[in-house]
């Protein structure tokens, strides 16, 4: 659910963009927003108490947010329901905010007019981060935003996740459910891999069951030492016999090898499975700094879990086994990160890194891994 590099406070802030973002919004205090609508209208959250109130976020050149229309349209007719669109990136040119609702059939409570993202008084800064679209934030009928919705809208989800508010269970209490499909996994380790792949499915999905109930700091600290000592590090080229190859969990477990890159995506879909919120994993790109000093510029990187708002993200590596936060970790810098909600940014480095990635998942998929 919610919000979300490595050295302490400032330089965490600085590298907010490449840490990434995704938090359990119960964890954090609303602010009472003031938006003032395309009619003119003063738009209050404190006007709205008693009823649920979905922020969305969107931009005219976003496809998945048109994809979303039809089910906030629904929510929005609901007694309990309001939502309010805000539209980002536009600049100041209002009239555009207009032609795009009445185009798409936007048909919410409110539209806002958000400008940019850089404005110092943009609309998003009153709710929370905004690092891609669609993004939403849904408040309780006593003003809290107690779920952040980065990507698609699930209809279903939400309305779940709202029967299980009114029932009294608290948004603290709901728990992500993770589909992952074990025969799957194992019959891809085991097609791969032979009776190797099935003893290594054997012994994961034992570590899995002895998991299941653990805390998250256990399960983080078993899963990273687990992955770092099955997976003996190697280049794409030594593992795979190609310059680049982006892993699934099968291929890197199974084969037990990898790089830093193979390494982090095995641990970041194991701990999917035993249902990490996929909000607080971040694949982080990194430099080694003594390896960037002597003029090195090797491709580098670790897993980040974001605990809370206020709070550094600890760090999974498999180059310091040891699990840190990142202020602890001043040899690392930081390039950017990703997850399968947030797609990689296209560098010099990594032309291709959204397209591998998006295979990555597909093929991860494909083995279980819903």
């Amino acid at each position: 659910m919610p919000r979300i590099r490595f050295a302490r406070l400032v330089c965490f802030l600085a590298c907010l963009l490449a840490w990434g973002t995704g938090f359990a919004a119960a964890e954090r205090k609303a602010i009472s927003f003031q938006f003032v609508d395309l009619e003119g209208r003063q738009i209050r959250l404190a006007d709205l108490r008693g009823k649920w109130v979905l922020v969305s976020f969107w931009a005219y050149w976003c496809p998945l947010c048109r994809i979303g229309i039809p089910s906030l349209n629904s929510l929005d007719q609901r007694e309990d329901f309001v939502v309010i669109g805000v539209s980002l990136d536009y600049g100041g040119d209002v009239e555009k905010v207009k032609d795009a609702v009445a185009q798409h059939g936007m048909k919410y409570h409110a539209q806002v007019a958000g400008g940019s993202r850089r404005d110092a008084d943009s609309p998003f800064r009153q709710v929370g981060p905004v690092d891609f679209f669609p993004s939403a934030y849904l408040y309780d009928p006593t003003g809290e935003i107690v779920m952040f919705i980065p990507g698609q809208l699930r209809k279903g989800q939400l309305l779940a996740f709202m029967d299980a508010w009114r029932s009294g269970k608290g948004a603290a209490d709901i728990k992500p459910v993770y589909a992952m499909d074990l025969t799957r996994f194992e019959a891809a380790l085991t097609q791969r891999h032979g009776s190797g792949g099935g003893q290594t499915f054997r012994q994961w999905n034992k570590l899995r069951d002895e998991l299941r109930s653990a805390d998250t700091d256990t399960k983080l600290a078993r899963v990273n030492d687990y992955v770092n000592q099955r997976v003996r590090l190697r280049s794409d080229t030594a593992a795979w016999g190609k310059s680049s190859h982006w892993a699934t969990p099968a291929e890197t477990l199974g084969a037990g090898q990898g790089d830093s890159q193979d390494i982090a995506t095995a641990k970041y879909f194991t701990l999917l499975s035993l249902e990490i919120p996929p909000e607080r994993l971040r694949l982080v790109y990194a430099s080694l700094r003594s390896e960037k000093a002597a003029g090195k510029a090797p491709v580098h990187m670790v897993l980040a879990y974001y605990p809370g708002p206020s709070q550094d993200p600890l760090i999974l590596d498999n180059h310091d086994g040891t699990l840190r936060s990142a202020s602890q970790r001043p040899d690392l810098l930081p390039v950017f990160s990703f997850n399968n909600q947030h797609m990689p940014p296209a560098t010099a480095d990594s032309p291709h890194g959204q397209a591998a990635w998006q295979q990555v998942l597909q093929r991860a998929r494909a083995e279980g891994f819903e």
